[in-house]
């Protein structure tokens, strides 16, 4: 009977301990979709994935992986047959729409902007909808989050740019 008690106890706290919150995302250049993107949060880390679809990487063949923990951001990306590893400033130069989706969902609320002097954005919430503006992007303009109550993911992603992408919850 002990050791019963014993083994649910334990497999309870492995379940919780490594219970990870998921979403996947269509993406779509424009209007053409053009591959899928998974974050996946967990207690001390975010990681997101993605890459294009199989029958476009004839054209254009683009993965990545990008990490956000307590001791900062890394992105892996290979573009093509090129790999290219970037670190915390150079993510945020690169692909600034990445660290400020990540921070607003593990923050889960209004992150607080003046933590961050070198990486400026303002951010208006407006129901369920948050608009996130990176304030020394060449790249990105806009961030638009559509939120649901039940997830800290949010059911929609719109990053206006020099390329508008959107990224809509399919999972």
């Amino acid at each position: 009977m002990k050791r019963t008690a014993l083994s649910v106890f334990l497999f309870l706290i492995c379940f919780f301990t490594t219970y990870a919150e998921k979403g996947v995302y269509k993406a779509y250049v424009y209007f053409i979709p053009v591959g899928e993107i998974t974050f996946s949060l967990e207690k001390d880390r975010i990681l997101v994935k993605g890459e294009t679809y199989k029958s476009l990487r004839w054209i254009y063949n683009y993965t990545f992986r990008f990490e956000a923990n307590n001791s900062g951001y890394y992105l892996y990306e290979k573009e093509n047959k090129k790999e290219k590893i970037y670190k915390n400033k150079q993510i945020e130069e690169k692909k600034p729409w990445l660290p400020l989706i990540v921070k607003y969902i593990k923050e889960g609320k209004k992150p607080d902007s003046d933590k961050d002097p070198d990486f400026p954005y303002r951010i208006e919430e407006k129901g369920d909808t948050v608009f996130i503006y990176p304030l020394k992007s060449k790249k990105v303009k806009k961030i638009i989050l559509k939120l649901t109550k039940n997830s800290r993911l949010p059911e929609k992603i719109e990053i206006d740019g020099k390329i508008d992408i959107k990224l809509e919850r399919i999972k």
